[in-house]
């Protein structure tokens, strides 16, 4: 067990090391500020996602939230409208024949429009 430790910790130190050396040579620091700058940007894709994801989240949230209203609304309105019974179709009347029609509509209209006509005493 104190074998495996020692083993690790000095597998870290040569690993540790030559990440330094690397870091002094040109080409380490190159290496590595490619693989910040890549991290970066992947951290920068990230959030961008979880943002509009965000974003998405709570448009659906503002949405169901209006339905809700809308329908509460509508709920509360039919419930305070008085409850009236479907209106009754209207009894058809009884049909009289054109000839009865026009003789009823002859009695109604004067035979004269607007002159009246005095009878003379006799």
């Amino acid at each position: 067990m104190g074998i495996n430790r020692l083993a690790y910790f000095l597998a870290g130190a040569v690993l540790g090391a030559s990440g330094y050396a690397l870091v002094r040579s040109g080409k380490g620091q190159a290496l590595l500020s490619g693989i910040v700058q890549g991290g970066y940007g992947v951290t920068e894709g990230v959030l961008a996602r979880i943002e509009t994801l965000k974003e998405d989240i709570e448009d659906y949230m503002a949405e169901a939230r209006y339905n809700n209203e809308q329908k509460a609304r509508d709920e509360h309105e039919q419930a305070a409208s008085p409850v009236t019974p479907p209106a009754a179709k209207p009894k058809a009347a009884a049909r009289k024949p054109a000839k009865a029609k026009a003789e009823t509509a002859a009695k109604a209209k004067p035979a004269s429009k607007g002159k009246t006509v005095k009878k003379a005493k006799a």
